[in-house]
Parts: C-alpha cells; sequence; structure tokens
C-alpha cells in the first residue's frame, strides 16, 4: 500500500515465514530517500517490526530480506510511503 503519514516516526512491520519450521528468522532493513533501497538501517534483527524517524514532505522507501541461518535467503519487495 501506498499511503501518506503525518508523524514524526513511522512502525514499519512485515511478517514472513519458513518452509522449516524451526529456522530462525533474521531480518535485513533497508530503508531511505533512494529506490531502491541501498542502505542497509538494521542488520540481522530478529523482531519483524521496526520504527524509524521520518521528515516531512518525503517519499521513503522500505524492503526486508529475510534470512534463514542456513544460508537461504529471501528479498521482498519494495514499499513506499510519503510523509505529509
Amino acid at each position: 500500500l501506498n499511503s501518506v503519514q503525518t508523524t514524526a516516526t513511522v512502525n514499519l512491520q512485515w511478517t514472513a515465514s519458513d518452509v522449516d519450521a524451526n529456522d530462525v528468522l533474521t531480518y535485513d532493513v533497508y530503508f531511505g530517500t533512494a529506490n531502491p533501497p541501498t542502505i542497509i538501517t538494521s542488520a540481522n534483527q530478529s523482531a519483524a517490526t521496526l520504527t524509524k524517524t521520518v521528515e516531512a514532505s518525503t517519499t521513503y522507501y522500505w524492503k526486508v530480506v529475510v534470512k534463514d541461518g542456513k544460508g537461504g535467503q529471501t528479498v521482498g519487495q519494495v514499499w513506499r510511503f510519503t510523509t505529509d
């Protein structure tokens, strides 16, 4: 979804699952004003949420790379939102 935000922080959330139910998933979160985002703002985190501070009147892009600890990874799609 593309949306307009008016607050100074945003809470990014996502869901992911693995075919091997016992695998622990970690996430690399890319966030920035470039499309696609190229800067990892949080690496190897275990939570499926991240709060970021944002500037007014700016378009941000973000994506999540999901890793399963066995070398497998999935690159998520790029999401976009614009602040007010």
